[in-house]
């Protein structure tokens, strides 16, 4: 390197050896444009900047709550038994004569096997590329990806996962929930939280042997939002609503939630950004083309289902169970859309093109979207569920998640009908309350583990180097009748973060 040129430079930009140089050429010399970088030859290898600091637009590991709050416990087994001790024994005596001996009684026992699932997430980089002076080592950027990938789709499926709908998959606790008692879910119907319903959860908690001063309530960003309802609209006066400090710098209006206390005890908000991302931000699959810089609707996955097709056919008033009424959200009286994304354990469907009712719904009416599934699909291809997304304002073109059936499971190819009583309210947010005690007879939940998350580097079979980021374990739920869910809550926006969402 001439050494006039590095005097320049240090004397100039305060660059003092010849790998600065080296990398300011770098820099200099990168493509001008995003299509320039993906078209030229080499120009995803070439460093862009000299800015030593990545803008990551991604989740990151702490963002993902309930696993981080979870009790994580050793696993001995791929089926691991538990008992559940559900009663003390039947007996309304107790009384006895002075020589006579009581009813002998067990107590009622239930006995719960929990299999181990897998989970795993592929990293893969080049060798041209771990040559190159980058701002953050390529095996550590792709390693951490594959971890956030694993731990975002754990955190997911904790809240939402069922294997009736991906056999490989553990049961979350919506499923868990829904096959308990039915008092354990509130529907709002898109309306507020409130104290009110605080209160009636902690009170089903404590009557279910829970602890309510030991719960957390796993919400959305946008759930959080409306929490903040029961301060700003729907207390007494200006003085409850507004939490004021006053000091030399000026006036703090506002307030931000740390706890709720109920009739029962404390609870403790706990702001998870996957339950959004699960529930009323989840649109439709979409991918991102780097070459276009554009989100494209699309399959997640090679493995994934084909585009099913679907038919909505109109049933008139009388549904059993039907939630549709004038004057509510997602009221009757209009002619909803739909569409529908096959699915299974690779990845998601594009989904089809919306088709609508051919009929305003009736007040007490239901609709039923008949899935045909794509007659070519085998093997790896074949779908094990369907999601279903639709509109809450029809006509706004904003579809968001509803509800998800399984395919057929004798032949996942046959047509399956999935009946919308308005149950399920796209666009809008759930709560999950859980009472956290993770030790003895009282503990309620806990994430076990056969291995944790680990690395497995593969043999090199091209030029670049590749491994697998592993996490084998299933949760127990030992009291799954303290754990209660708040659904249809209303939100007024929601963020779709499409960075976060494939």
């Amino acid at each position: 390197m001439d050494n006039e040129l590095l005097m320049l430079a240090d004397s100039e930009m305060s660059i003092s050896s010849a790998s600065q140089i080296e990398n300011l050429t770098k820099a200099l010399l990168a493509p001008e444009s995003v299509a320039d970088m993906y078209g030229t030859s080499g120009g995803v290898i070439t460093m862009q900047s000299l800015e030593g600091m990545l803008a990551d637009l991604t989740l990151n590991a702490t963002d993902f709550t309930f696993w981080q709050d979870v009790n994580k416990i050793k696993a001995f087994s791929t089926v691991e038994e538990y008992d559940q001790q559900i009663g003390l024994g039947i007996n309304d005596g107790g009384f006895v004569s002075q020589m006579e001996n009581p009813e002998f009684r067990d107590p009622d026992i239930l006995k719960q096997i929990a299999v181990v699932k897998y989970m795993s997430e592929g990293w893969t980089v080049g060798d041209v590329a771990e040559a190159v002076n980058t701002i953050i080592d390529v095996r550590t950027r792709s390693q951490r990806a594959a971890m956030t990938r694993l731990l975002r789709n754990l955190d997911i499926a904790l809240y939402d996962a069922s294997s009736a709908w991906i056999p490989e998959a553990i049961n979350g606790l919506s499923a868990t929930i829904a096959g308990q008692n039915a008092q354990q879910t509130r529907d709002l119907r898109g309306g507020n939280v409130s104290m009110a319903v605080f209160n009636l959860m902690g009170q089903l908690i404590t009557e279910g042997n829970g602890h309510v001063e030991n719960s957390k309530i796993y919400v959305s960003p946008a759930g959080l939002q409306n929490i903040s309802t029961i301060i700003e609209a729907q207390a007494a006066s200006t003085g409850d609503r507004k939490i004021v400090e006053m000091g030399s710098g000026g006036v703090t209006i506002g307030g931000k939630i740390t706890g709720i206390m109920s009739a029962f005890g404390m609870m403790v908000p706990r702001m998870d950004k996957l339950l959004g991302l699960a529930y009323e931000s989840k649109s439709v699959p979409q991918w991102y083309n780097n070459a276009t810089g554009v989100w494209t609707e699309g399959a997640t996955s090679d493995k994934a289902p084909s585009t099913p097709a679907i038919a909505i056919a109109n049933i008139g008033a009388g549904a059993a169970g039907s939630l549709f009424s004038a004057g509510t959200t997602r009221p009757s009286g209009v002619a909803y859309r739909y569409r529908v994304v096959a699915r299974n354990r690779y990845g998601k469907s594009a989904a089809c093109a919306l088709v609508a009712a051919g009929a305003p719904v009736a007040a007490t009416g239901a609709l039923d979207i008949a899935i045909t599934p794509f007659a070519g699909d085998a093997g790896a291809k074949l779908p094990t569920c369907f999601e279903i997304y639709s509109e809450q304002v029809a006509g706004s073109g904003v579809f968001r998640y509803m509800d998800t059936i399984a395919a057929n499971a004798v032949n996942p190819l046959l047509v399956v009908t999935h009946r919308d009583l308005n149950a399920i309210i796209p666009g809008t947010a759930r709560m999950f309350i859980i009472d956290q005690t993770t030790a003895g007879e009282n503990r309620v939940l806990a994430f076990s583990q056969l291995l944790p998350i680990h690395n497995t580097d593969l043999a090199k079979t091209f030029r670049g180097s590749q491994g697998l980021i592993n996490l084998y374990g299933v949760p127990k739920y030992y009291k799954p009748n303290v754990l209660v869910e708040i659904r249809n809550i209303g939100v007024a926006q929601s963020n779709i973060n499409l960075f976060n969402t494939i």
